[in-house]
């Protein structure tokens, strides 16, 4: 069987970005870039002036987790986005890689909408951490986006039934992808959209239970990287998302979102979320979590809103597998063993070199290429369990040499 690579693209640079990153070690920022260069860019000298985030114009390091990669990672001055030693942006499948995306996960549309569709998305193995605590079978998914969360979630046996999102290329993302068992390209804010959602999992169902509703609002009003406009309609896109929840009554309600929902109207946004779930006799947790201790090659906090029924044996915020510093925890069975973050070099070591505005939507992939487990368990050569317990056969190998 022929192995393919997917959307192993780079972006184009200016003359004067690439100036820019020809000057920026790795680890490096806006801050090592010369006086001359900085005197031919506007943004350049206003950051210098103002001050900046120290991932603006950064570039990675092999041997720690990436930054955020957000939706504008085919733009040098809005995160560490440059690759750790070529001289050029990180490529969409290594953005996707990042992410935790496998790589028989392939993005479709414009390179605009890709970028979009792995930027927004929850990383898969994020989703999978929290619904390894949960229990059932049988999830729909409302503002689905590319299906970051679903993919998470089927890693642990749960089926998609529906995945609902807005925009036209989302959807075409998820149906190529089999995300769902069914793709509804549709506006949640219409009361003749939740109808139908509802006559068509109830007909799936055959008169039994949902197991969970999953979903991640649009959080273009609550993310410091946006407006924090609090008459923004798109943070009054839970109100849907909660109606559907109040009919079919599932025993789990899951919702994802920046951590800036913490802080809206100073925590009443949230407080009200949590007061219409409780409302429908659930149990609510909130928890901020941190996508590395998961196994994402990436920094990233995602805030998690979960709702559960009374009784329900629920493990929420899932145990951390990952860490910085310490190779333990201690949990009431004594230590566990953690393993060491998932770096850049373990994501996207393997991937052939480019040059800015080069590669190929689809090439041909050489398993001889591949030198780290997170690249076997990204080329579906490993589950995810086989990659964690091998991660830590190799710890504790160490440890007795």
């Amino acid at each position: 069987m022929t192995n393919y690579l997917f959307n192993h693209q780079t972006p184009t640079l200016s003359k004067l970005d690439m100036e820019m990153v020809r000057n920026i070690p790795p680890g490096g920022n806006w801050k090592n870039i010369p006086d001359e260069v900085v005197a031919k860019s506007k943004r350049l000298q206003g950051i210098r002036k103002t001050g900046g985030r120290t991932t603006y114009y950064g570039r990675l390091v092999w041997d720690r987790p990436s930054y955020t990669i957000n939706t504008y990672f085919n733009r040098p001055g809005n995160g560490c986005f440059i690759h750790p030693n070529q001289n050029r942006l990180i490529s969409i499948r290594e953005g996707a890689r990042l992410q935790s995306f496998p790589d028989s996960f392939r993005f479709y549309g414009s390179k605009k909408s890709q970028y979009k569709q792995i930027g927004n998305a929850v990383p898969p193995l994020l989703a999978r951490a929290i619904a390894s605590g949960l229990k059932g079978r049988k999830f729909i998914d409302l503002f689905a986006g590319a299906g970051g969360l679903a993919e998470g979630f089927k890693m642990t046996g749960f089926e998609c039934l529906l995945a609902v999102d807005f925009d036209p290329k989302m959807c075409e993302v998820q149906r190529k992808n089999h995300v769902a068992k069914r793709v509804m390209e549709a506006d949640l804010s219409k009361d003749n959209i939740i109808k139908e959602i509802y006559e068509l999992v109830e007909n799936d169902l055959g008169g039994k239970s949902l197991d969970a509703i999953i979903g991640g609002p649009p959080c273009q009003g609550f993310s410091t990287a946006g407006w924090w406009d609090h008459n923004d309609p798109r943070n009054n896109l839970f109100k849907p998302f909660l109606e559907v929840v109040s009919m079919l009554l599932p025993r789990y309600v899951l919702i994802e979102n920046v951590p800036g929902i913490q802080w809206v109207l100073k925590g009443k946004f949230l407080e009200k979320i949590k007061q219409l779930l409780r409302e429908m006799d659930y149990v609510v947790e909130v928890k901020k979590l941190k996508a590395e201790e998961y196994g994402v090659p990436q920094r990233r906090r995602r805030v998690f809103i979960l709702g559960y029924r009374k009784g329900e044996d629920v493990h929420f915020p899932p145990e951390p597998l990952f860490s910085e510093n310490n190779r333990y925890r201690f949990s009431s069975e004594g230590p566990v063993l953690l393993s060491p973050l998932s770096t850049v070099k373990d994501a996207i070591s393997d991937l052939p070199p480019l040059k800015p505005k080069e590669g190929s939507e689809v090439t041909i992939y050489d398993d001889s290429w591949i030198d780290t487990d997170f690249q076997r368990w990204s080329r579906n050569l490993l589950s995810f369990e086989e990659y964690h317990k091998r991660l830590n056969h190799a710890i504790l190998e160490s440890t007795k040499n």
